[in-house]
């Protein structure tokens, strides 16, 4: 593997949406048509006889055409952009890669903050280069638990390896009594 982090695929459920409502709406279209047509009510061909009769240059085809046009591109561009990072690369010397993923690395940091003394609740959420902590104390004095957090959750993620190691940003909050 050549990137230092690997990209998940990314979910496709906005084109599958669009897609799956369009489909959707075409054939109930065309069921209710054919119940229409069968109990004698023939106003929905006689519509789309004269859709159907209009010229390709009319202004009504062609803004549905560009429409049609632009939905189109719309889900090509939704299919190909690639989703966000989900895990990091774990490299071992060269020996082993291994890749941790982004919620395995919020709980294995979470579980280190929350062994810390002075820590009573931690949040970890994990952003784009850095890893934000927020952690809840009854301690009074929360410069000291702040470098403290902050150093030991950075030289954790220093021994794991990290292909690109994320930065630790930590905010402290004290309970109110």
């Amino acid at each position: 593997m050549s990137s230092t982090t690997i990209r998940r695929r990314p979910a496709r459920t906005i084109p599958a949406v669009l897609c799956a409502a369009l489909l959707l709406g075409v054939a109930s279209t065309a069921v209710w048509t054919g119940v229409t047509a069968l109990s004698g009510d023939a106003a929905f061909l006689d519509a789309a006889r004269r859709v159907g009769a209009s010229p390709w240059s009319s202004q009504a085809v062609l803004v549905a055409a560009a429409l049609a046009a632009l939905a189109g591109a719309l889900l090509v561009v939704a299919a190909l952009v690639p989703g966000r990072y989900n895990a990091y690369l774990i490299d071992h010397d060269g020996i082993a890669r291994a890749a941790l993923r982004n919620g395995g690395l919020e709980t294995l940091l979470t579980d280190r903050a929350n062994t810390i003394d002075g820590v009573d609740t931690v949040r970890t959420t994990l952003a784009a280069r850095t890893v934000d902590v927020h952690i809840a104390t009854y301690l009074l004095d929360r410069n000291d638990l702040r470098a403290t957090v902050t150093g030991i959750l950075q030289h954790r993620l220093d021994e794991l390896g990290l292909t690109r190691t994320p930065r630790v940003s930590v905010s402290v909050s004290t309970h109110k009594r």
